[in-house]
């Protein structure tokens, strides 16, 4: 088709149908979103989070991919906002900053319920509405403004940092960064291969083996986890079935596939 040769007003029309598809098509998107964490689907694909699979796999910028699972969060906990996304009355940044003010008030459904409607009442630009929604949830705001300069070889280095952090946001990132390295004054004890947790020198030994990173590999694509945060000691033979606390028959996991391997086990019925 060749736009040129359109009339103003069906050039102005055919723009409104194709936003209305739009609308459509992205409320198709968020639901496919939500049944993929439903069923955690990342995770069996290697992922340690939503957010490097919305990235990595799926080909979103990472301020997209945190838009979109932002957008789904907020849906889960206020369904009457999924109509108005269909008719293009909620767009994604206004979902996506609902979600992050509801997170950090604590917010009812009621509340939300409110805030949605609140957001409808009149155009507002993203400062406007982030600042009525705040001082409708009563939130001050404590943030620090901090500049950072670098160059552009240790920026790149910073973006693989988040991503595989699984995190967009810089605050978020540093902070998760920062946790990491920071660890608890423990007593070194022997560890005794007849005690269920990893102690901190089994622990520290299985994390260097590993290169601090999940060692999930999904049995589908062969994929490695790239998660390197809430990383845990896991027994290959469960403790329950008689696995010893060893080097050889501990692993990495992060949080998520832990839980994932567990979720297996208890479908298979071992125990």
């Amino acid at each position: 088709m060749n736009l040129k040769n359109l009339k103003n007003d069906v050039l102005v029309q055919n723009t409104k149908n194709l936003i209305k598809e739009e609308n459509r098509i992205l409320a198709k998107v968020l639901a496919h979103f939500q049944e993929i964490e439903s069923r955690k689907l990342y995770l069996e694909l290697g992922y340690g989070s939503l957010f490097l699979f919305a990235v990595k796999e799926l080909g979103y910028t990472e301020a997209s991919a945190q838009r979109r699972i932002e957008a789904v969060r907020f849906i889960n906990k206020t369904p009457e906002a999924r109509p108005m996304v269909e008719k293009g009355d909620l767009n994604l940044s206004n979902l996506s900053l609902l979600e992050r003010v509801s997170r950090e008030a604590q917010a009812t459904h009621a509340q939300n319920v409110a805030a949605l409607n609140l957001i409808q009442e009149e155009p507002n630009s993203a400062a406007e509405a982030e600042t009525k929604l705040r001082g409708y949830f009563k939130l001050e705001n404590k943030k620090r403004v901090v500049k950072i300069e670098m160059d552009e070889e240790t920026y790149q280095l910073w973006l693989v940092t988040k991503a595989k952090l699984g995190e967009s946001k810089d605050a978020v990132a540093i902070k998760k960064l920062c946790e990491s390295q920071v660890e608890k004054p423990q007593k070194k004890v022997r560890q005794a291969p007849t005690t269920r947790t990893a102690g901190v020198v089994l622990k520290r030994e299985l994390l260097k083996k590993a290169d601090h990173q999940c060692e999930y590999v999904s049995p589908s694509n062969g994929r490695r986890c790239e998660n390197r945060h809430f990383l845990q000691a896991d027994h290959k033979v469960p403790y329950f079935l008689g696995g010893k606390t060893v080097q050889q028959n501990m692993r990495i996991l992060c949080q998520q596939h832990n839980v994932l391997v567990y979720q297996n086990l208890k479908e298979q019925k071992i125990f």
